[in-house]
């Protein structure tokens, strides 16, 4: 989804520090005045950039989804002559790359082949950080409701590369870390939040170590983490430059048609229709897949289970929206191997819930009881049942390896009971 493929993110672009700094300058300040000045030093610098490569953990904070660890990220600053700041971060995650600009000419997010200008403001536009995304929304509205939110403190000293760091993390109290989760997963059940875990706080980024150069108090980078101190995001840069110049082509937006977005919902709903390309593919990969054994619905699946003694395959998905959804059904739903496999073994159903394909009020109505029926939150999910309707297993988000990888999990899960009715142990992951 895009609010969930869309991550929150903070690099805090805040005077290089005039002078050489003692030897033990950070034992001088409290850790919170530490940090504010690393972000006026960082926003002072003329430019900065800095870059991430390869498989360091991005961990999505949704516990319905699965993260791609396969990365490249980019971030580009620079201060003009009148002292604004225009920046430009790109990201590569997997397959997905969006691109977001903070210009002199205003906001940007350069997305699957479209150019969406923003002519909104969000609360981290108005606290001049250059990042997006409901959960930063959120966490810095509910903020405003304590007098005292976070808590400071120096957690260590740390080598990255060649840059000498002392570590600063800024820590949720727990009565706004409680009042966020309220927010969050107002939705979510007591059932839900037990079966992933028992607290779903543990998903929420409640902690951001921040990592700053002692020669220069430069920021560069930092990891967030969760109440149990457990790593969520690893945005921490393994190369970064300052004071070079950039060409002005990082900060030129495509050539193309720019889209306007009054409202983050037009934001998304620009970000998301099918342009002519992603038609052509979604065609071409929807032909690929009417070879698997889809059935109506699950009356007449679970009919044709128990006559074929086969499991039921509940494909959950989002069809013309999702990247994830549209990615597994290339890479892995509509390949032969898994084609062959699911034509023997399985009797499947499909469950869309498109944001643009038009649906009878009935097909609407039955999809959207099944997906309470099963609790299921975010796309792909998958679900598999024994010929008696009961859950068998599940995979939520997408899953690498390509029809190897999914085939296999379908096996353990066929193989963990006798496919026949009256089966009805229930394994998650």
């Amino acid at each position: 989804m895009l609010k969930v493929i869309l991550l929150a993110w903070i690099l805090p672009v805040a005077s290089l520090a005039a002078g050489p700094l003692e030897i033990d300058w950070w034992q001088k300040d409290s850790p919170e005045l530490i940090l504010s000045n690393a972000e006026a030093t960082t926003r002072g610098l003329g430019f900065l950039h800095a870059q991430k490569s390869g498989t360091a953990s991005i961990q999505i904070t949704n516990p319905f989804q699965k993260p791609n660890s396969h990365i490249h990220l980019e971030l580009f600053q620079r201060k003009n002559p009148d002292g604004t700041l225009e920046i430009k971060r790109y990201i590569q995650n997997g397959t997905f790359q969006w691109t977001y600009y903070a210009l002199k000419s205003g906001n940007y997010v350069f997305i699957n082949g479209r150019i969406i200008k923003r002519e909104y403001k969000t609360e981290s536009d108005d606290d001049d950080e250059y990042i997006t995304g409901d959960d930063y929304t959120i966490n810095n509205s509910v903020a405003r409701q304590f007098e005292h939110p976070y808590e400071y403190r120096l957690v260590k000293f740390e080598t990255v590369g060649t840059n000498d760091c002392i570590v600063i993390a800024r820590c949720m109290t727990m009565p706004f870390l409680n009042q966020v989760k309220a927010v969050v997963y107002k939705g979510v059940t007591k059932a839900q939040e037990a079966a992933f875990g028992g607290d779903l706080r543990r998903f929420i980024r409640s902690e951001t170590d921040y990592y700053i150069r002692k020669n220069d108090t430069v920021i560069i980078g930092e990891i967030k983490r969760n109440y149990h101190g457990e790593e969520l995001e690893d945005w921490l840069f393994d190369q970064v430059e300052i004071n070079k110049p950039l060409s002005d082509k990082e900060f030129s937006l495509p050539e193309g048609k720019i889209l306007i977005a009054k409202s983050q919902k037009e934001e998304e709903q620009e970000a998301t229709v099918p342009n002519d390309r992603v038609k052509a593919e979604i065609s071409a990969v929807e032909k690929k897949m009417s070879r698997l054994p889809w059935v109506a619905g699950l009356p007449e699946a679970l009919e044709k289970a128990k006559s074929e003694n086969k499991i039921i395959l509940l494909d959950f998905t989002g069809s013309d929206w999702c990247v994830w959804c549209r990615k597994f059904d290339e890479d892995v739903l509509s390949q032969p191997e898994f084609v062959a496999y699911a034509k023997t073994n399985l009797v499947m159903v499909l469950l869309d819930f498109p944001h643009f394909t038009t649906q009878t009020d009935a097909l609407k109505t039955n999809n959207a009881a099944l997906q309470a029926e099963f609790k299921v939150i975010g796309f792909p999910t998958y679900v598999a049942l024994n010929p008696a309707g009961q859950e068998i297993g599940r995979k939520e988000g997408y899953l690498e390896g390509g029809p190897k990888a999914f085939i296999s999990k379908l096996e353990q899960i066929r193989r963990s009971q006798p496919v026949s009715p009256g089966a009805g142990k229930v394994l998650r992951n």
